[in-house]
């Protein structure tokens, strides 16, 4: 754990897995006493070094489709408008920045700043992006770690429907033509657990010596009960009000700090739409380790699925309970 000075707010990581409630759990926290929380700011300097970067990948045959699908996407009328209405929204808020700045030296000395009036500065963000980039950790400030998980075979199929709506104005690609990890070729999809599980050992030796491991699908399932034991966990006040939050999408906006990405692009985005307009945790609709009826486990996705199990598995028997 960080250099612990009562003068200077907790930074409380919350490192995820693609698709584990992580968004719901965002906007709940939005609204807890004397808390900031950021949004997937390594992710914005991943997407600049990878998504963004016009030479990454440059011929290989899946990061050249993206691109191409990308920048025809981007040309069309309806795109065109839809983004200048994201940008025009993002004007109005101090707290939504450029995507450009989002470098990882920038995002560390964001992160060291303190924050007037605030006890907790919650960073939610991807365990994938920041494995090559753990000295843009922040230093000399106090510092605890969670980790959400959720069965592959919740998270897996999830993240497949996610990436076949990539275009927010369009019809999605239909799911036998969608590849879960070729069509994302910036993210290293195979890995997602190993990487999370591998992020949580070396936390656990270096950093914190005691991160917490939460199920999202347990969260969500009885969050009367795991959210009081989360923040117990982490020193924060609990009151049961938290329970419950105002929907109104406007609030997340002025509440989160991030990229107009990972803010107001991604509100509007199949990906965390929902979660930004809940009031509260709702129930699982399905029993843990069983997806959504209408999505087939297609091939990738079973092999994706029965890798990254063993890691999950590791993690699952330490969560809180």
């Amino acid at each position: 754990m960080g250099e612990n000075q009562n003068s200077k707010p907790l930074r409380i990581f919350l490192w995820i897995v693609p698709r584990v409630n992580s968004t719901a759990l965002a906007k709940c926290l939005s609204f807890m006493d004397d808390t900031v929380v950021w949004m997937e700011p390594y992710l914005a300097c991943h997407l600049n070094e990878t998504f963004y970067n016009p030479e990454f990948k440059k011929g290989d045959p899946a990061a050249e489709k993206l691109r191409e699908n990308i920048s025809r996407m981007l040309k069309t009328e309806a795109i065109i408008k839809f983004m200048t209405e994201i940008e025009k929204k993002a004007k109005e808020h101090d707290n939504i920045f450029d995507q450009q700045l989002f470098r990882f030296p920038w995002v560390k000395s964001q992160l060291e700043a303190d924050e007037p009036g605030k006890k907790y500065i919650f960073i939610k963000d991807q365990a994938c992006v920041i494995r090559e980039h753990l000295d843009s950790l922040p230093e000399n400030v106090p510092t605890r770690h969670c980790f959400l998980i959720r069965h592959p075979r919740e998270v897996y199929p999830s993240w497949k429907n996610m990436i076949s709506h990539n275009n927010p104005v369009d019809k999605p690609v239909p799911w036998e033509e969608c590849h879960a990890a070729n069509d994302a070729p910036h993210m290293p999809v195979e890995d997602f657990f190993k990487i999370h599980c591998d992020l949580w050992k070396y936390v656990k030796e270096h950093l914190d010596p005691d991160p917490i491991i939460l199920d999202g699908y347990d969260l969500v399932s009885n969050p009367d009960v795991l959210l009081p034991k989360l923040l117990e966990k982490l020193g924060v006040p609990y009151k049961e009000s938290y329970l419950q939050w105002p929907e109104d999408e406007e609030l997340v906006y002025s509440a989160w700090k991030g990229s107009v990405q990972t803010v107001i692009l991604a509100s509007k985005m199949i990906a965390a739409s929902r979660a930004v307009k809940s009031t509260q945790f709702d129930p699982p609709r399905n029993e843990r380790g069983v997806c959504s009826p209408e999505w087939k486990i297609t091939d990738e996705l079973k092999e994706l699925i029965e890798k990254s199990l063993p890691y999950y598995e590791e993690m699952f028997a330490h969560r809180l309970r």
